[in-house]
């Protein structure tokens, strides 16, 4: 072979037989570390192209990071010039990102696709090409990769960006290293070929550099890459440092000043933005009702399956087998579901602070449930905030005269919402380009944080999707769980949304696609779209504000299908709010008292506040609401109780195993002793017969009315008796935290109360005839769980695996999965989880319940909890009863 090599260049000519020219210090740039800021060229404007594949793209950069790959360091670098980025392309956050570059492509498809990025006519183009040309996997490398003919491609590329720009300067990059001992060796072969190919344009007379970036990795390790080829989030930020090196070192005179006007970008509230307004937004799709499912059997086969030899307790995980719709909806109803509006005037509530009150905002930037004065500079995008201690006086936030954050962005593209239901909103900036979303997670006064308030760069939460921009896109809470979601207005007002999912205060959001949720109202104004809580349950409405301030809209009620609402139709013009004669984009609607609607605001010239509270009312329950399952009759399963919403007074359907008899002829079997909403059921004093229960909505205090198994009451109510004992536990903390079930398996319900995060405080029920007062319950710190980081809503308590101990059941809402931890007390720790237990149904989370269907204390069935799917609208029921293949 090397013989053939020698015959062969002996008869080249001698022009090609001499050396090739060798690149110096003048040809390669090597990284010095330059400070930040320095002016390039005495100032000039820059117009930057980047050049190359996924590393110019930024790929991964979005994990944990901004999604902006080197660019945004650079720019910040740049500081002493005005820089404008060319390209057609563009990912990440930063408002001006764009390049010409493609995740996964070659030299050649990057030569093939420059020339619209050329038009723009930068005068610094900045190429780092070839890494998938060295890839060892044909179908990256498709021109294959060999380091020789990759370098004659890389030359081709710089010829076509000096031809159609031969007055730009051109930093050509020794590629980073890989650690990929596949593809190492031909990348160190490339790198190499590299400064040659550069000297040889620039012998040419052209303003031609190869920069050195082979150091990148050895100087800062292999850990700067993420998988061996890309850089990690500080990877890409110290590479943007080396590109501002390396362009301060460009020889004097060679930058000139760009030819022709900038690259023309639309304003940043543009429509047509990120492929404009979609026009084909599909209706929305509630989902199959599960009520209607195949059952496994006919119900007694199904019951005599999960029964078996009788109560035992299962060893393995639970299976279950359908038993499809055992119930109409018995009984029950829904409300009208009508806004009655009413308004209370407050009157001025904060003077102003001379500030342009078109950049004043209304949100709850401390978790206390009270919406908060903010301002957003709308060139920084730096955020000032004043906390509402009303009826107190506002108080500055923070420590630096209401400075809170110093910005990142310009204001137009800034949001803020509560990505994560911690109660805070979070700052989130918005690339009106492709809808891409990164977030600064709020997590409040911090004394130890600049500005005494912590935020922390979170990264991109949403890479974006196509049609979402600043004119389109909102962050609507669309399911009540607390998270704001991603939602974008189509046609006429149509909505997509992508439903918001993760653990409480996490960082963990994940998004899920509920395709079409609304069709829209002719709507063409999107600016007159706006989300509120008028109801305060949780759920964002659909509103539409008019000329004077006025609203009408629709109510959001969930369905089968979770973040799939149905808008009620509130009526006509008007039918919210008549207005107060304010220009919608002079008004908020935001919760300025803290009751869980949201009020109306106007805000002044000079940035004062004035409010109209809601006070309106609405019957919002639904046949779902009054749902209850208990042992009230002693049947052959747990009845079907339903609990009136007004006056909490139960009407029960005995458990006949196939059947359900209506006990008093259907009428109420007690008077009720609070709304439906605080009325729960359980064993307080172990007779085996459900007491009721009234848990109060803000101090978490249990009052106790015992079923008198004997009867004895007024025939009215059927001869039932509850004796009521008064209250029997001074709570914790917000009635929806708490429950009440069995524990210690002794027979008697204990207290529960859930912190925020799915943590336990747990009280041993100690209920007795001689206990006084303070005896009832006793804290029981042993069998706490220290909690999921879950929603308390998810969380209940029920006997999954027969042992007499109530488990740990976390129910997801998004599609009725179930996770269980299995009550282990007294042993410790006191709760195992086994994962989950049982897939959805096809129905949310909040349409599920769970049951012990297959028998009660005096006639035992299975001891274990079924699962339970309910049409909230009409309270019929179909069940998964929990079998066992393994009892112990």
């Amino acid at each position: 072979m090397r013989l053939h090599w020698a015959v062969a260049a002996a008869v080249l000519p001698v022009s090609l037989a001499l050396p090739a020219p060798t690149a110096d210090g003048d040809t390669i740039l090597q990284f010095k570390s330059t400070p930040a800021g320095k002016q390039i060229a005495n100032g000039l404007d820059l117009r930057i192209l980047p050049v190359g594949d996924s590393i110019t793209v930024g790929y991964g950069s979005d994990i944990g990071g901004d999604g902006d790959g080197y660019r945004r360091q650079l720019w910040n670098d740049l500081s002493g010039n005005k820089v404008v980025f060319a390209g057609t392309e563009t990912s990440g956050t930063m408002e001006d990102g764009y390049f010409a570059a493609w995740s996964g492509m070659t030299i050649q498809f990057i030569a093939d696709h420059i020339e619209s990025s050329l038009e723009q006519r930068p005068n610094v183009v900045l190429v780092a090409a070839g890494t998938n040309d060295m890839n060892p996997n044909p179908n990256i490398s498709t021109e294959g990769n060999d380091p020789a003919q990759a370098a004659d491609r890389l030359g081709n590329l710089i010829d076509k960006i000096i031809d159609k720009c031969p007055d730009a300067t051109v930093l050509v990059a020794m590629i980073i290293d890989t650690c990929d001992p596949a593809q190492e060796p031909r990348t160190q072969q490339y790198q190499r070929l590299i400064p040659n190919v550069v000297l040889k344009r620039k012998n040419a007379g052209h303003h031609v550099l190869a920069v050195d970036f082979t150091t990148f990795v050895p100087r800062y390790g292999k850990d700067i890459l993420r998988d061996c080829i890309h850089p990690t989030d500080s990877g890409y930020k110290l590479m943007g440092d080396y590109w501002y090196d390396f362009m301060t070192q460009i020889p004097s005179g060679w930058i000139q000043s760009p030819i022709g006007r900038a690259p023309n970008r639309p304003a940043l509230g543009d429509s047509n933005l990120n492929g404009g307004i979609d026009n084909n937004i599909p209706p929305p799709d509630f989902g199959k009702s599960p009520i209607d499912s195949k059952p496994g059997g006919s119900y007694h086969n199904v019951r005599d399956w999960a029964v078996g030899d009788g109560a035992a307790k299962c060893n393995l995980n639970p299976t279950w087998k359908a038993t499809g719709k055992i119930a109409e909806g018995l009984l029950g109803h829904n409300g009208d579901w009508k806004f009655h509006k009413r308004w209370q005037r407050a009157g001025e509530v904060a003077s102003g602070l001379g500030l342009d009150s078109a950049q004043v905002r209304l949100h709850d930037m401390n978790g206390d449930g009270k919406s908060d004065y903010v301002w957003i500079d709308p060139n920084t995008g730096e955020i000032k905030c004043w906390l509402n201690n009303l009826p107190e006086p506002w108080s500055p936030a923070g420590t630096n005269n209401s400075i809170i954050g110093s910005g990142v962005g310009r204001g137009q593209t800034v949001y803020l919402a509560d990505m994560n239901g911690d109660g805070m909103d979070d700052y989130l900036v918005v690339n009106p380009r492709n809808g891409a979303v990164r977030v600064f997670w709020n997590y409040g006064p911090d004394d130890t944080w600049v500005n005494g308030w912590k935020f922390v760069d979170g990264g991109v939460i949403a890479s974006g999707v196509p049609h979402a921009n600043l004119a389109t896109l909102r962050f609507p809470d669309i399911n009540g769980d607390g998270r704001a979601d991603y939602v974008y207005v189509g046609k006429g007002g149509s909505l997509v949304h992508w439903l918001n999912v993760g653990s409480v205060g996490g960082a963990d959001v994940v998004f899920h696609n509920q395709k079409g949720i609304a069709t829209g109202v002719g709507l063409d104004d999107f600016s007159k779209l706006v989300f509120a809580d008028m109801n305060g349950d949780g759920r964002d409405d659909y509103l539409i504000w008019d000329d004077d301030g006025g609203l009408s809209g629709f109510l959001n009620q969930h369905t089968n299908s979770e973040g799939v609402p149905l808008y009620i139709n509130q009526g006509g013009a008007k039918s919210i709010c008549d207005g107060f004669g304010h220009a919608p984009n002079t008004t908020w609607l935001a919760d300025m008292d803290g009751d869980g609607k949201d009020d109306y605001v106007f805000v002044g010239d000079n940035g004062s506040l004035s409010v109209w509270y809601n006070r309106g009312t609405t019957d919002d329950s639904m046949a779902i609401d009054g749902l209850r399952f208990a042992d009230i009759t002693g049947g052959q399963g747990q009845d079907y109780v339903w609990v009136d919403p007004k006056t909490g007074a139960p009407i029960v359907y005995s458990n006949q195993s196939d059947s359900w008899e209506p006990v008093n002829n259907g009428h109420t079997i007690a008077a009720g002793a609070a709304p439906g909403s605080q009325v729960v059921f359980g064993d307080i004093d172990g007779d085996g017969y459900d007491d009721y229960l009234v848990i109060h909505p803000d101090t978490g205090a249990l009052t106790a009315y015992l079923l008198v198994p004997s009867g004895g009451g007024e025939s009215r109510y059927g001869g039932y008796l509850y004796n009521p004992i008064g209250q029997i536990a001074s709570g914790l903390g917000p009635g929806k935290n708490v429950r009440i079930a069995d524990i210690d398996g002794d027979g008697r319900d204990d207290y529960i109360f859930l912190s925020e995060t799915g943590g336990t405080t747990i009280y041993r029920n100690m209920y007795g005839p001689d206990t006084g007062p303070d005896s009832h319950y006793a804290a029981l710190p042993q069998a706490d769980a220290s909690g999921i980081d879950q929603r308390p809503e998810e969380i209940s308590f029920y006997d999954i695996d027969g042992d007499g101990k109530a488990d740990y059941v976390w129910t997801r809402p998004l599609d009725g999965q179930v996770q269980v931890w299995l009550n282990m007390y007294p042993q410790l720790p006191a709760w195992r989880h086994i994962g989950v237990v049982k897939d959805g149904v096809g129905t949310s989370g909040a349409n599920t319940r769970f049951a012990q269907l297959t028998g009660t204390t005096q006639q035992p069935g299975s001891g274990r909890a079924d699962y339970v799917a309910v049409d909230p609208t009409t309270g019929a029921i179909a069940a998964w009863l929990n079998g066992c293949d393994d009892r112990a």
